[in-house]
């Protein structure tokens, strides 16, 4: 009678020297007994991205052109340098996607934070060395703590291509497995989902074979007095590890302004101010959305048209809009909270009748 959960050893006495040599060729594989030195090599659960990409693991940033990933990865990345969480020494950003001034003005900040950037075209540099040196690190034993960021993805992979996303895949996994971290930038569909938010570009091969993804949505964009307010939202698609499910982030762009100066504007997003800044960018889509209507019935109060049902009829008259459409307007925009969208006022007068009055703007 056998005993349970005991091992069971393959008895040779009867194989083949065929099959023998091909156990032995099986067994040389094996990493049993190899724990201990495999636990040494492991890497403490450390950000290198602050919420986003961790150490020892292969993190994908997807976003639309100007969404703001790479200027939130080299934010992050200047915190977690500057406070000592990361050794700069140690973090290598391929910047193959840039122009010569943004690269120049990249490597500026890059020799004050005391981190190496890599640029195809520029010392020799190639394309395709990048994965190569990845390969070589890894099968070298020399990746463990060395960060490398590839800006932007489709320089180095074709992400329409499964078979190239798979071999690339196939480099990615030997450098971390090895102790490396990548973190790879790359771009979003044109479209959106059903739900308005973006979809990474490509095949499903990168993302099935990561261990982290973020999509990037832009929130809200805020223009006056000649600078705009950017509030973009990170959602996760994939997580090995304990990592954000969002993350919010803000950075205000003026004209002719330098790319330091856009990177001190960056601030991270608590939950709560983030589903503040979201709510508002819903308001004020539907006061664009409605802004006919709504002008034409501010009109009509303030000249003295303030029941209801001559405020519908009018407004149709005017606007061309459907009677139900400038009802829905009239009572959505109803109420005592300018920063919620209301726009008006309502009371009941004699006999029942509805009465509005225009609120001040704050």
């Amino acid at each position: 009678k056998k005993e349970p959960n005991t091992v069971q050893y393959i008895h040779t006495s009867y194989m083949s020297e065929p099959a023998l040599s091909s156990i032995r060729q099986l067994t040389k594989y094996s990493i049993t007994g190899q724990s201990e030195k495999l636990r040494k090599q492991m890497l403490a659960d450390q950000f290198v991205l602050r919420g986003i990409a961790l150490m020892g693991q292969w993190t994908v940033i997807y976003g639309a052109p100007n969404s703001g990933k790479t200027l939130i990865t080299n934010w992050l990345l200047r915190e977690a340098i500057m406070s000592d969480d990361v050794d700069g020494e140690a973090v290598f950003y391929v910047n193959a996607d840039d122009t010569y001034r943004g690269l120049i003005q990249k490597t500026e900040l890059a020799e004050s934070w005391g981190m190496h950037i890599l640029a195809p075209g520029h010392n020799g540099l190639a394309v395709g060395q990048v994965l190569e040196l990845m390969s070589r690190l890894g099968d070298d034993g020399f990746a463990s703590g060395i960060i490398v960021i590839l800006d932007t993805l489709k320089k180095f992979t074709d992400l329409m291509d499964k078979r190239s996303a798979s071999e690339f895949g196939v480099v990615a996994r030997g450098f971390v497995a090895n102790g490396g971290t990548l973190i790879a930038l790359a771009h979003t569909n044109k479209n959106v989902d059903a739900d308005g938010k973006r979809i990474y570009s490509g095949t499903s091969d990168i993302v099935d074979d990561c261990d982290c993804a973020f999509v990037i949505d832009k929130v809200s964009i805020d223009e006056r007095d000649g600078e705009t307010t950017h509030a973009i939202e990170f959602t996760n698609i994939k997580a090995r590890g304990d990592v954000s499910s969002k993350a919010g982030f803000s950075y205000k762009k003026l004209v002719g302004q330098s790319y330091h100066d856009l990177l001190t504007t960056v601030e991270s997003l608590d939950r709560t101010h983030l589903e503040e800044v979201k709510e508002q960018a819903h308001v004020q889509s539907a006061l664009d959305r409605d802004k006919r209507i709504i002008e034409v019935v501010c009109e009509l109060i303030e000249g003295g048209t303030v029941t209801k049902d001559k405020i519908v009829k009018c407004a149709h008259d005017l606007t061309g809009e459907s009677v139900s459409r400038v009802r829905s307007v009239l009572e959505q925009r109803a109420g005592l909270e300018y920063a919620r969208g209301h726009r008006w006022s309502v009371s009941k007068g004699a006999n029942n009748r509805y009465l509005y009055a225009v609120l001040p703007t704050p």
